[in-house]
């Protein structure tokens, strides 16, 4: 066995990889910087030939320092005979955040779209134990959940951080030893940054006052993991499905634990979807939640109450842009919908079944075509008195969770024309129309609003 092969570095890393992948052959995106860190994890995946392709970004935030780690990086690749990818990015983009914020996002995105582009299996990182202990802090010190003080695992999801458990100290013992070549990033040594703060301030410090901190510190994460599997026991208990929770057995636990078991239910769905304090801090309103009603977790998600269970609902809502149609816009069909379009037409007198009608005369214009809001009321056809939409979207037995995706037809003197549902019900209705737009005989030309088969 040769000196390589024994080093407890090389064993270690071999026995992550074997662990994860003993019978496939992946291909890793590895992100490369150029620092010590990741240029022992690409030649760890080097010598072992394990099939990877470079990304390196420079942000240019160092001038020359930040374009000799690129030509580092790129002259290795091709001595290594390694496909490399290095993009220049530009620090302007993130004025007005947090930099470090933003650059890791770019980051991964680049990482996910090459390794989408080329069918690339795992992203390769080179996070070591220090990183893991200056996580677990950050988190302690910003007051996430314990679930959450688990930190980094070795394996999550597309993410592979086979140098996890290697202290810094051996990454680069291991570096000289070995002649991997690398550059040293001056800028961490500002304690601008969070992180920066705490790897050079706050850390050397307590090495002096509390030897073996990074062993206790660690075992919170031990700790966490054990929480998460008793949060992940109860959650089981509670489950419908993947997006269902029932309620009645929720709110039969203990208040104290429905938190852990929401943010458990969101996390097991939403992986890559952050889920704030705030949200948490709410959680207690589940037991006052009517049905219909929602707990707003962020622009695209809600948790709503559909009777008896809780359902996690893609809030369709923000993504639908509100539309306005003049009768000449309608002179050919136009699209609101995956499968309805709406239309000016000369009427043929028949009432037809599975289409709205509407007289063309009854109808203030512009025609608005928005999301119903919790105000709206319509005068439904055949009825003397108006009723509001959320009463006729219940009446139709439109779900909870769906009704949100129905949509108003409203003229220009503000009163609702038309009702809109997300799918037709079973009698076939696509929609209400109103008492006064109805069509009659002086009628001869009418908007209406259909479905289509694809």
């Amino acid at each position: 066995m040769s000196k390589f092969e024994s080093s407890p570095i090389v064993q270690r890393f071999n026995k992550e990889v074997n662990h994860h992948f003993a019978d496939s052959d992946p291909h890793f995106i590895c992100g490369v910087s150029g620092g010590v860190d990741s240029m022992t994890l690409l030649y760890l995946l080097h010598r072992q030939r394990i099939k990877t392709t470079v990304i390196h970004c420079n942000y240019q935030v160092r001038g020359a320092e930040s374009d000799g780690d690129q030509e580092l990086v790129e002259k290795i690749c091709m001595m290594w005979d390694l496909d490399c990818v290095s993009l220049k990015l530009n620090p302007e983009e993130a004025e007005g955040q947090n930099f470090q914020s933003w650059a890791r996002d770019r980051r991964y995105q680049i990482f996910r779209d090459i390794k989408h582009e080329i069918n690339a299996d795992y992203i390769a990182t080179a996070h070591h134990r220090d990183d893991q202990l200056e996580t677990i802090l950050q988190k302690i010190l910003r007051g996430s959940g314990l679930s959450s003080l688990k930190g980094m695992q070795v394996m999550e999801g597309d993410l592979f951080r086979p140098l996890l458990s290697f202290s810094k100290e051996e990454i680069i013992e291991f570096a000289k030893e070995n002649h991997v070549p690398f550059r040293d990033d001056m800028s961490n040594e500002s304690s601008k940054y969070a992180r920066n703060f705490l790897r050079n301030e706050w850390m050397a410090r307590l090495n002096e006052l509390f030897p073996g901190w990074q062993k206790n510190l660690l075992s919170v994460s031990d700790r966490a993991g054990e929480f998460e599997l008793i949060v992940k026991e109860l959650l089981a208990q509670v489950r419908i499905d993947k997006k269902t929770i029932d309620r009645e057995k929720l709110l039969s636990l203990n208040k104290k634990v429905w938190p852990a078991l929401i943010l458990q239910f969101l996390n097991d769905e939403l992986s890559n979807h952050s889920v704030t304090t705030g949200f948490l801090d709410q959680a207690e309103k589940l037991e006052s939640l009517q049905t219909g009603a929602e707990l707003v977790i962020s622009d695209d998600y809600s948790l709503m109450r559909n009777r008896d269970r809780l359902i996690l609902n893609e809030r369709r809502v923000e993504k639908f842009m509100e539309r306005s149609f003049e009768m000449k816009d309608l002179a050919k069909q136009k699209s609101i919908g995956e499968n309805t379009i709406i239309s000016v037409i000369e009427w043929d007198k028949s009432i037809a079944h599975g289409k709205l009608q509407l007289d063309i005369n009854s109808i203030k214009w512009p025609l608005k075509l928005r999301i119903w809001e919790d105000s709206d009321k319509i005068q439904p056809l055949g009825m003397k008195g108006s009723q509001s939409v959320a009463k006729l979207l219940a009446n139709k037995k439109i779900s909870a969770v769906e009704k949100n995706m129905a949509k108003v037809l409203q003229s220009f003197d503000g009163k609702i024309r038309a009702v809109i549902f997300p799918h037709a019900t079973e009698s076939g209705q696509i929609g209400v129309v109103s008492e006064l737009v109805k069509c009659t005989d002086r009628t001869k030309t009418i908007v209406t609003i259909e479905n289509i088969s694809e």
